[in-house]
């Protein structure tokens, strides 16, 4: 079993940079930060890792994160490449320099482009070595699925003669409907099929 060498994300993420640094052959910028967090689009799509360049930035550092549902040190790691390939001139987006970079460093495109990318075949053998090194991620998967459906279901309810709507909960729905301001008719609590 592989053990716990760094105690925190950060730590494990910057000693993984330090390691990939000789791969980009003095092409990775001076000033980089790694950290775990959210894409700036939240938590939708399935994107999970994000690279800001370095002139967004206050004090001129790219800014490199990976997703908190990202646990596992071989995936974690590959982000990182992937993530790590941004920096270098010219492969901010996905044309073609970061395709020449991620073939180089043993990445593969996902679902037939590089804008999502997977291990290649020989993605183990050139950095399992590394990944061991690393030790364990200090960091558990953050399960963030579906939000649990809202417990409080609002009731519908309606004015019989002129069709005005209102929403209210079953405890005012039981102290008593209210009565319409437009035609003075007591309102009713409508089916959804209403």
């Amino acid at each position: 079993m592989t053990q716990s060498i760094y105690s925190t994300r950060e730590e494990w993420l910057n000693a993984a940079v330090v390691e990939m640094t000789p791969w980009f052959n003095g092409s990775l910028p001076q000033r980089i930060r790694v950290t775990c967090g959210f894409p700036s689009g939240g938590n939708r799509g399935n994107v999970v890792g994000e690279c800001v360049s370095a002139d967004r930035s206050a004090d001129n550092t790219w800014e490199i994160s990976i997703h908190p549902k990202v646990d596992s040190p071989r995936d974690v790691f590959a982000v990182l490449v992937h993530e790590l390939i941004h920096t270098t001139a010219g492969a901010f987006n996905h044309g073609s320099v970061f395709k020449t970079w991620a073939n180089k460093l043993h990445l593969e495109p996902a679902g037939g482009n590089y804008r999502s990318t997977v291990p290649g075949a020989t993605f183990d053998a050139s950095y399992g070595a590394i990944i061991e090194s690393l030790g364990t991620y200090p960091h558990a998967s953050l399960g963030l699925g579906a939000r649990p459906k809202q417990t409080t279901r609002m009731l519908k309810a309606v004015c019989p003669t002129c069709g005005y709507t209102i929403r209210l909960t079953q405890k005012w729905a039981a102290k008593g409907l209210p009565t319409c301001g437009i035609d003075g008719d007591t309102f009713f609590v409508a089916t959804d099929e209403e």
